[in-house]
């Protein structure tokens, strides 16, 4: 893995590492009582901030899922419970998505019943589901992704489980059209392993989408471009690793795109926190000071660019591009047993960090199952 010194828009200039003041000091914030498990956050509107995720029920094996989301205002420090017309669907939530008029959407797993994808669009009438369909012969699915350009133009990408041969998994695209959801060809690719985790939407000519590929050298990241008529594979950063792939993607404009995930290197095949950035001509990855983890969350504002993830579950790790130099973030232990980042949003003049933790029972105690939490700290 090679460091990229780019040129970026939007102020950001030459990147370099750097040990310096980083943003805290961190305040946690309250959920309401109850076990959950984040997955995404989105900015909503200029006051807002949305966490989503699910809950487990049940005792022992199988379990059901219901979704949960929460919402914030900037002026407080508790989180809310937000109802939603998912509350009752055996789903996460596994992405959040808003438009620049204020729609917002969640999506989630396939309905095995209804052989659909559980989605919910709220628009200034309030909130209505949209169900997304599953291609035909396939087992189950599920979107992972979702961007909108407007009110009309949504995108969401997933994944696939073919009827047919075990291990088999195909990436989904679907694009809302203002009134349903309608599946989209992806690109012809030699594999029967390949899934899509994020979405970017700059543009109705102009949108990425990112996750990972089978090959016989292993699994590597993958990356999608949409030009208005049909998607393309586009060129990935060379990386001598043993396995790598994508989980997120976000955008400030369309020579400013970013991607994070995990990279598998090194005698011991350690994942590590991957960066990369495409400069409106190449993508390059991008030397972060995270180390050792996966990164789920991504925030890409004009003058900065946040990451954060996890180290196997129990320490949280990120860092924060500002003014052309990297700090990493000294995000605070919330479980007394674990610690996971998994997304992060600007709020203000402040970053909010959100993910889940999980506390050591006490002697003869259950495990009291994990919890949300939401960070605060000047930005």
């Amino acid at each position: 893995m090679t460091r990229a010194l780019l040129a970026l828009t939007g102020g950001l200039a030459a990147m370099t590492l750097a040990v310096g003041p980083a943003p805290g000091p961190w305040v946690t914030e309250e959920f309401p009582a109850g076990t959950a498990r984040l997955i995404a956050a989105e900015r909503i509107d200029a006051d807002t901030t949305w966490t989503a995720g699910f809950r487990r029920y049940g005792e022992g094996k199988p379990q059901s899922l219901r979704p949960v989301l929460y919402g914030r205002e900037d002026s407080s420090r508790r989180w809310k419970q937000i109802p939603t017309p998912l509350d009752d669907a055996p789903t996460r939530i596994n992405a959040i998505g808003a438009s620049p008029e204020g729609d917002a959407w969640l999506v989630g797993d396939a309905d095995q019943g209804t052989r659909t994808i559980h989605t919910a669009h709220r628009d200034d009438t309030g909130w209505k589901l949209a169900p997304a369909p599953l291609p035909e012969s396939t087992l189950t699915g599920g979107f992972l992704g979702v961007d909108a350009v407007d009110e009309d133009d949504a995108w969401a990408v997933g994944w696939t489980q073919p009827d047919g041969p075990l291990f088999t998994f195909h990436g989904l695209i679907e694009r809302w059209d203002g009134v349903a959801w309608r599946q989209v060809a992806p690109p012809a690719l030699d594999t029967d392993y390949w899934s899509l985790w994020g979405v970017t939407a700059i543009a109705p000519d102009d949108v990425w989408a990112a996750g990972a590929i089978g090959t016989p050298e292993g699994l590597r990241p993958l990356l999608l471009h949409y030009d208005g008529t049909s998607w393309s594979r586009q060129p990935a950063p060379e990386l001598d690793s043993l396995a790598a792939e994508f989980t997120l993607l976000a955008s400030n404009g369309p020579n400013d795109v970013w991607a994070v995930g995990r990279v598998e290197r090194g005698a011991d095949g350690r994942d590590h926190g991957l960066v990369a950035h495409f400069d409106g001509t190449r993508w390059s990855v991008v030397d972060a000071p995270v180390g050792q983890g996966r990164l789920y969350g991504l925030n890409v504002a004009r003058d900065a660019v946040v990451v954060v993830g996890d180290r196997n579950g129990t320490k949280p790790i990120g860092a924060r591009l500002r003014y052309g130099r990297w700090q990493a973030l000294r995000l605070p232990d919330v479980g007394t047993e674990g610690t996971a980042a998994v997304d992060v949003v600007t709020t203000g003049r402040a970053l909010t960090v959100v993910g889940v933790a999980t506390n050591k029972p006490a002697a003869g105690e259950e495990d009291p199952g994990p919890f949300p939490f939401a960070i605060r700290g000047g930005f």
